[in-house]
């Protein structure tokens, strides 16, 4: 299972809202943050959110420990790429096969990526789930180690 610590962002009827809390990192930088993690920054205006799903009553605020399954990032990334590019493929080479020429072989292309696009937006979606609360004294206690 991998984790991530985040912030309750809000609680609403469709799951819990979070954010994930950035770790002060591993120590080579000085504490001011790996070259890669600044670059992110700068392409990333605000924190994201996002939804999961918890069993705990949580409250905005609660700092918590989020999980997914390791499969479930590998076969979230085929379905939201690999099925739309592998369906825009497969259009193309049809419409090219039935009608030959550039400009068909390009309208199946299309046809094809709104169809892999529609096929995974009705896909189910595997949302992480909040494992547990982080205590303030398993911080503190993580912080003077």
């Amino acid at each position: 299972m991998l984790e991530q610590t985040a912030e309750v962002i809000t609680v609403s009827p469709e799951g819990t809202w979070v954010r994930a809390v950035e770790s002060s990192g591993c120590g080579t930088c000085g504490g001011q943050g790996c070259s890669t993690r600044r670059i992110a920054e700068i392409f990333q205006d605000r924190p994201r959110g996002f939804v999961v799903q918890s069993s705990l009553p949580l409250e905005p605020g609660d700092r918590v420990v989020v999980g997914i399954a390791p499969g479930s990032v590998l076969s979230g990334a085929v379905r939201a790429y690999g099925l739309p590019l592998v369906a825009m493929l497969a259009g193309a080479l049809m419409a090219n096969t039935l009608f030959p020429g550039d400009g068909p072989a390009a309208a199946g292309l299309v046809a094809g990526g709104m169809f892999g696009w529609l096929a995974v937006r009705g896909s189910r979606v595997h949302r992480p789930v909040v494992l547990r609360r982080v205590d303030a004294i398993s911080i503190q206690m993580k912080s003077c180690k």
